[in-house]
């Protein structure tokens, strides 16, 4: 059985790659991809152009609009069933189409299924911010402006073809409208399914302002009187409340049970050089090749705000840090269980420490890793200052830089250009906290450790928190620079 997948894109070049790559990532491979673009002036063509799915069509349509081309392509499609992707948004996981197959095989008589939304923070697919479910879907409630999610319905092509298409005279609600005449007027039948189809970003055409809310409330109503059907806008504003509702309830945990992320099948550089890679074991460590690791909290998501640090291909994280919930849902791993944890390879010989290390500190690496352990101190000052050190790193080597954010990014940064063998470790304090030279922080705090280790250097490290805390609200919200990057977590 074949599926027809349609995106509708215009100027998507910052997220048309996941959709793409959400696609060409199924399982089920008997899938014709069908793409209208509106004549895109950035790079969205170029990464049409490029994408290597044999199934593939893609046309442009210059100002044709979302639901003319969306009709365009339902008359080209070759599929029995059609799904609606929109060019921001990435199916839930890479075995959806394979068990919605499932389910229609099962279901042979019906021609319309319809499931779950889960709505994510724009780059972080796994923070939700809204689930809309169609587990709760009655007919009549269209009367009031609801609708099951549009985005997560499976339609056959004979069902389009004998009911109708989408009304291209409306700018958002045209799906509306379609669903009105097939649920409230002709009563087709339809089966929900307890699946989270579709994960849509936040924002889109219908979501963006009140003006957009505004214009779907007109269409919704116009829906109506096109159809020859009553209703008021007292009915249509009664949908506030369910619309809100999604917003808070829901189970993020188990949401996220049955999410997978897509393969980076399509324009594999642009994720490893635009991308946070997160690790969410210590296991995952990449020793096989040339790696910078470091922690990823406030300290450097403010830095990189502040673009003092960047996003690096071969740079990975840990995350160390709460702040790190905002951008992606994962289990925070302190330095120390780092240092603790870690399993080094038996091609490493030696552990180079670059930076502050005490004698107690160096006896614990030794006794820990059974390895010859060297301490090389780094001079007081700027980055460029520190880097006119001569520091030889080799193949057999691990390199640990005790430095603060985002100094020792900048050092390992600079010794990754500098030479072609090697692993280096961003550390900072974690080693003299994992030997016992520092206190540890109380279970308690375990989530608020910079606030721990205000004990000590009060002064100094306040300013710095107030710091990085300022230079990462400004880039989120105000310079929007998370926005623009992805974060991958590496299970």
């Amino acid at each position: 059985m074949k599926i027809s997948i349609i995106t509708v894109s215009l100027n998507s070049a910052q997220t048309i790659r996941d959709t793409l790559n959400s696609v060409i990532s199924q399982t089920y491979k008997n899938i014709e991809h069908i793409i209208v673009d509106g004549g895109s002036t950035d790079e969205t063509l170029s990464i049409l152009k490029d994408y290597p799915n044999k199934r593939k069509k893609i046309f442009v349509k210059k100002n044709f609009g979302i639901y003319k081309s969306i009709n365009f392509a339902i008359k080209k499609s070759t599929g029995k069933f059609i799904c609606i992707l929109n060019s921001d948004d990435i199916f839930q996981s890479n075995e959806i189409i394979k068990d919605l197959v499932k389910m229609i095989l099962k279901n042979k008589k019906i021609n319309i299924f319809l499931g779950n939304v889960a709505y994510f923070d724009n780059s972080d697919y796994f923070n939700i911010t809204r689930f809309y479910s169609a587990s709760n879907f009655k007919n009549w409630k269209m009367k009031f402006g609801l609708m099951p999610p549009h985005p997560a319905s499976l339609i056959s092509k004979k069902i389009y073809l004998k009911y109708g298409l989408y009304n291209e005279n409306f700018k958002i609600a045209a799906d509306f409208e379609l669903f009105l005449r097939y649920f409230f007027i002709q009563k087709l039948k339809f089966k929900i399914i307890d699946l989270t189809i579709v994960r849509m970003r936040s924002g889109g055409i219908s979501g963006k302002n009140l003006k957009s809310y505004w214009i779907s409330t007109t269409e919704i109503l116009k829906s109506f009187q096109i159809n020859k059907l009553k209703s008021n806008i007292f009915f249509i504003i009664m949908r506030i409340p369910v619309k809100i509702n999604q917003l808070f309830i829901y189970n993020k945990e188990q949401i996220n049970r049955s999410f997978r992320l897509f393969h980076f099948l399509h324009q594999k550089n642009y994720y490893q050089e635009n991308s946070f890679k997160i690790l969410s074991k210590i296991k995952n460590i990449p020793f096989k090749k040339n790696f910078i690791l470091s922690g990823m909290n406030l300290a450097f998501l403010g830095y990189f705000a502040n673009k003092e640090v960047f996003t690096n291909k071969i740079l990975f994280h840990w995350p160390d840090g709460i702040w790190l919930k905002n951008h992606i849902d994962i289990k925070k791993i302190p330095g120390r269980e780092l240092i603790r944890n870690i399993k080094i390879p038996k091609n490493i010989n030696n552990i180079l420490v670059l930076g502050n290390l005490s004698d107690f500190s160096k006896k614990f690496l030794e006794k820990k890793f059974k390895l010859k352990v060297i301490n090389q101190k780094l001079p007081f000052g700027s980055i460029e200052k520190i880097v006119k050190t001569k520091i030889t790193l080799t193949r057999k080597t691990l390199t640990l830089i005790t430095l603060p954010t985002p100094k020792q990014e900048k050092l390992a940064d600079y010794l990754s250009k500098r030479n072609s063998n090697y692993k280096i470790i961003c550390i900072g304090a974690s080693v003299a906290i994992a030997s016992g030279e520092e206190t540890q922080v109380p279970e308690i705090l375990k989530n608020y450790e910079f606030l721990w280790r205000l004990r000590n250097d009060f002064f100094r490290r306040s300013k710095r928190i107030i710091e990085t805390f300022f230079y990462y609200l400004k880039g989120k919200y105000i310079n929007k620079i998370f926005e623009k990057t992805i974060f991958i977590k590496i299970d």
